[in-house]
């Protein structure tokens, strides 16, 4: 499974991030806490396969370089269920 930063979403871009946000978020999605104890460490679990999941994130991620940004932080869970930057 993967989330992305919510907080990071809503920084660049946010109508070409919510098209491809959109269809893979519904509005009972996990929020999860991605970077415990940062304020803006909170994430949105993508709804799809991984395979999808990593293909936003890298459209997203290209974005972001493109224009010289930060990426978008995303993370992925481990097998015991905890979450890691990636």
């Amino acid at each position: 499974m993967l989330a992305v930063n919510i907080a990071d979403l809503t920084r660049y871009d946010e109508i070409p991030r919510q098209c491809l946000i959109a269809p893979v978020v519904s509005s009972g999605a996990a929020i999860i806490d991605g970077e415990p104890g940062r304020i803006d460490g909170k994430a949105v679990v993508l709804e799809c396969d991984e395979t999808r999941a990593r293909s936003i994130i890298s459209i997203m991620r290209s974005y972001d370089t493109k224009a010289k940004r930060y990426l978008l932080r995303a993370y992925v869970q481990g097998p015991r269920g905890g979450w890691k930057k990636i």
